[in-house]
């Protein structure tokens, strides 16, 4: 008996703490469905008040849109009438989801959040479209009370800006004495379109203040009379940042014209200077291309057009700038050859007087190979000292070197 009391005190202690685990899980599920029907009955209910809301909106905006329409008129409200249309519909296919979730058919827990969620949804987006609606005729409503002030503003905003047309008119008239039509075609008929501009604003002001003496909406006059304002504004700033821009470019033309001279003078120093006849030719022709184009630049009475004529100085000195490096590497090339070429018939006579005393002690032996190279040196050696071009003539000394080692192994190879 007592061998089994350890068992039976191992088995209670299991059991229980099988027990402690058991009812920790029940309560962890009884606090997750609670949190779950809280959630599900607090969607309901925004759901449900979100719902109410939208139906109660409609019933306003019905109101509002009758309203509406007798003091703006038809035209006016029609995108008013469009949204009260589609947020109905809406309303209606949110009310019969409504009705699945209160008949008798049983539900799932899905389809009652899935269900209550389009609700929410729907009836959210309705009263925004509506309220969005109401706010912008409340905005017209504000416009007609204060239509009166506005218009005495906008008049007088008006003769100002029809101050600005002359002023405008005469910025282009000096503008032409300087810059040529292309230059001046963004901003050439902003005077006329602006005056245009105007003209329609002022209609639409006419005729504002006449609706207002018969106590009638001006909301449509009053908008297109300030578009045409601002219309007017905009293209006269425009004429203005357009002087702006056009004397900016001048100014850098003007620089680039002055490091173009520059670098004319060190092309000429370049050419004159130049060891080569077709090189300097070729460098000529881009300076004389450049130097035609900077003196029609410099031209005093020359209209100029600055985007353009720096676009074509920057070509023609472009041209100028791989032209004078080229004319720059094979200067550089000439130099390099020059010095070498002292070096080279230096060894190349000293490597032909060994060869050529060494054929000579073993006249004999020494085949017709050797001999024929060591001819061949000579003959490019006397190339060497006569050629002009310091390239060619270093070619022809390393040449001779060669020829003149190849003849001296030959030789020794011969006398063994």
């Amino acid at each position: 008996m007592d061998a089994f009391l350890p068992s039976l005190v191992v088995l209670g202690i299991v059991v229980a703490g099988i027990l402690v685990l058991v009812g920790l899980s029940r309560r962890r599920t009884r606090a997750r469905l609670k949190i779950e029907t809280d959630a599900a009955r607090a969607l309901a209910q925004q759901a449900a008040v979100s719902l109410v809301r939208a139906d109660d909106l409609v019933q306003d905006a019905t109101d509002e849109l009758d309203f509406a329409s007798a003091q703006f008129g038809e035209n006016s409200t029609r995108e008013f009438a469009k949204a009260l249309t589609l947020s109905r519909r809406q309303l209606t296919e949110a009310f019969a989801l409504q009705q699945k979730l209160d008949d008798t058919v049983p539900d799932s827990a899905e389809e009652i959040r899935r269900w209550n969620e389009q609700i929410r949804a729907i009836a959210d987006e309705a009263t925004q479209r509506l309220e969005a609606q109401t706010r912008n005729f409340d905005k017209k409503r504000g416009v007609e009370r204060t239509a009166p002030q506005m218009l005495e503003q906008l008049m007088r905003r008006l003769d100002r800006t029809a101050d600005r047309v002359v002023g405008g008119t005469r910025t282009l008239d000096r503008l032409a004495l300087s810059y040529t039509a292309h230059a001046l075609a963004p901003i050439s008929t902003n005077v006329t379109r602006a005056q245009v501009a105007l003209e329609n604003a002022r209609r639409a002001g006419a005729e504002a203040a006449a609706r207002l003496a018969a106590s009638e909406p001006v909301g449509e006059q009053m908008s297109a009379a300030e578009h045409g304002l601002f219309t007017a504004t905009q293209l006269l700033d425009a004429i203005e940042s357009g002087e702006d821009e056009l004397h900016i470019g001048f100014a850098n033309l003007g620089r680039a014209t002055d490091a173009a001279a520059a670098e004319l003078a060190e092309a000429r120093g370049l050419r004159d200077a130049h060891d080569e006849a077709d090189t300097s030719a070729n460098l000529n022709s881009v300076i004389v291309a450049a130097s035609t184009e900077l003196a029609q630049l410099r031209e005093p009475q020359r209209l100029s057009d600055p985007a353009v004529d720096l676009a074509h100085l920057r070509e023609v000195m472009d041209g100028l700038d791989v032209m004078r490096s080229e004319a720059r590497n094979r200067q550089l090339r000439l130099e390099n050859a020059r010095t070498a070429l002292a070096g080279a018939l230096l060894t190349a006579r000293s490597q032909l007087s060994i060869t050529r005393d060494f054929i000579a002690a073993h006249r004999g032996r020494v085949q017709a190979g050797a001999r024929t190279r060591l001819s061949e040196a000579e003959r490019q050696l006397s190339l060497a000292e006569v050629e002009a071009d310091p390239v060619i003539a270093l070619d022809n000394a390393r040449r001779a070197m060669t020829h003149a080692t190849d003849a001296d192994a030959l030789a020794h190879y011969d006398a063994r």
